[in-house]
Order: C-alpha cells, then structure tokens, then sequence
C-alpha cells in the first residue's frame, strides 16, 4: 500500500532536514549542580572579600545555594575563564536557571547578585543584577559618585519561580529573556575603568559583587555555546531557496 504525502508535508520535511543539517553551536556546560559538587570542583575559584566574612554555598536539590545576607558578608563568589571566547562581535549565548529568594540594596546602583561577562574584548562586557522585582544591566557614569549605575532594565519578577534565563550577545549587543520572554536589549559595556576583574578577557563571574547588596538565590546549571556564524544562516537559506525553486518547477 502507497502512503500519498502532500506537497505541503514534503515541503516541512525538506525544511526539517535543513535545519538539522545546519551547523549546530555546542553548548559547554560551565557548571552543573545536579553532578553533587561545589563551583570550586568544577574548575570555578570561590572568592571572598580579605578581612570579611565569607558568605556561604550548598547543593540542595541539585540547585546551588549562594547566601551572602550575613552579617559582615562583602562580596562573594565564584569566577573561572571561559573555555567559549567571549567575542562581541561573532556572539555567543549564556544559559542559567535562577531563583532569587531574597535580595536587599541599600543604593539603586547595586545588587546582591550578579553574573558578569568579561568578552574577549574587555571593552566588550556585559553583567546582569536582579534585584527581587527588576534584572538590569550597569552601565558607566564616570560623573556619578557610584561610577558603575543603573542602565537598561526591566521589571521582573525574580522570586516566584526557578527561570530559565537566556544572555545572547551578537554584533555588539546584548538581549536577555527570561522563561522565553524577552525582557531588554542594549548596547555592551565598557567596565574596565573599574580595574579588575574587569580587564581580564573571557572572565564568567556569579554571586555578590557589591558592599552594599546582599542576597539568596538558588542557581541551577550554566551553560555557553557560541552563537552560529552568519556564514551557517546564508548556507540555511540558500538550501530553502534550492527547495522553493524546486516547488516552483514541479508547478510550472
């Protein structure tokens, strides 16, 4: 017995075997707490403020827990280079999952946790706050007492649920999603007159970056891939226009 397959069936299926033919960015997972170890196992280095007291990190429930609410807790957090560069240009895309489950500021420029990409270029970086109801990102005010203050934004709910997020930097630009929902977009950062960390290339950063921001959160894993190169696109969309023209013969 013979299986007739529409036209617009077959049309699907050529697009879908296009589409698993194209280039495929491989994601490299920087951290997973669902393997049962600390940052620091998994080539992160935990990093506390000298002469302060050092906030404090557990697995529970395959989700890491990062509390810096402490008394006399600085800054903390964790750092590594990344083994994806960083590049501004060509792109590359960050995916977490995170639940803040309390978060307190005592300046409008500053948050008690942070994740901060350091791109190849430094002149190219990007570092994302979230506070309990807003991610945003900083942006540089040499004229303003905080020198590092509150740019692009959007309101968000950051407590009710572990969201997945998604940091995906292209041309210059960065754009940030959340759950699939875009949030904003911008322009990168130039942080280096903030001395380090922030002149050193491909540099990955998360926890409590600030003195006066503390905060709990429950992270799940994070993982980066590079973004495909445009080259891939044009290959995909001359592949659709050899199928168009094809449709197009068998009509005529």
């Amino acid at each position: 017995m013979s299986v007739h397959v529409s036209r617009p069936l077959r049309w699907a299926a050529a697009c879908a075997a296009l589409w698993a033919a194209a280039p495929a960015a491989q994601a490299v997972v920087l951290y997973d707490p669902a393997a049962g170890s600390l940052p620091a196992a998994q080539g992160w280095l935990t990093s506390a403020t000298s002469g302060a007291a050092p906030g404090t990190q557990n697995l529970s429930g395959g989700r890491l827990a990062i509390d810096t609410t402490g008394s006399g807790v600085v800054a903390f957090g964790n750092a590594r280079l990344s083994p994806v560069a960083l590049d501004g240009n060509a792109g590359y895309a960050v995916d977490f999952s995170l639940q803040v489950l309390a978060e307190t500021h005592s300046s409008p420029n500053r948050a008690g946790f942070s994740l901060l990409l350091v791109g190849s270029d430094p002149a190219q970086s990007v570092a994302l706050s979230f506070w309990q109801d807003r991610v945003w990102v900083p942006t540089v005010d040499a004229s303003a007492a905080d020198r590092f203050v509150q740019g692009e934004g959007a309101g968000f709910d950051t407590t009710a649920a572990f969201t997945d997020y998604r940091l995906q930097v292209q041309g210059g630009r960065y754009s940030v999603s959340a759950g699939g929902q875009a949030l904003f977009s911008g322009t990168l950062q130039d942080y280096r007159s903030g001395g380090l960390p922030y002149t050193v290339p491909n540099l990955v950063f998360f926890g409590d970056d600030s003195s006066r921001g503390s905060a709990q959160v429950a992270l799940g894993a994070i993982s980066i891939s590079p973004v495909p190169e445009p080259a891939s696109a044009l290959l995909l969309l001359a592949g659709l226009g050899v199928v168009a023209a094809f449709r197009i013969k068998r009509r005529a």
